[in-house]
């Protein structure tokens, strides 16, 4: 048994697949406690007076290139998977025409 999907229910389980990989990224890290994302500071003397700096990014660098580079790809193969679609066809005469041995655009 295959499922074939459409380009249509590619292109929307693409961007659910994305926004639910941000979601639960930061879903994720909002369920730890607040002490595991304490963060020590170090103490430094500076000719304008004392800065601190934290010792360490609580967050993986890689959480915010994935909350942008995400959902922009699947934006991007959304669009690129429906932009040749015809307006007025529906997914049953899209497949109708391909199984004919025509293109969507006949």
């Amino acid at each position: 048994m295959t499922i074939e999907l459409t380009d249509r229910e590619k292109s929307i389980l693409a961007c659910a697949l994305a926004i639910g990989l941000v979601m639960g990224l930061w879903a994720g890290l909002h369920l730890l406690p607040a002490e595991a994302l304490d963060v020590p500071t170090e103490e430094r003397e500076t000719a304008t007076g004392t800065t601190e700096r934290a010792a360490y990014l609580p967050v993986p660098r890689v959480f915010f290139a994935i909350t942008v580079l995400a959902p922009t790809a699947a934006a991007w193969y959304s669009y690129t998977r429906l932009r040749d679609q015809p307006e007025g066809a529906t997914d049953e005469d899209v497949q109708e025409a391909v199984a004919d041995g025509g293109t969507a655009h006949d």
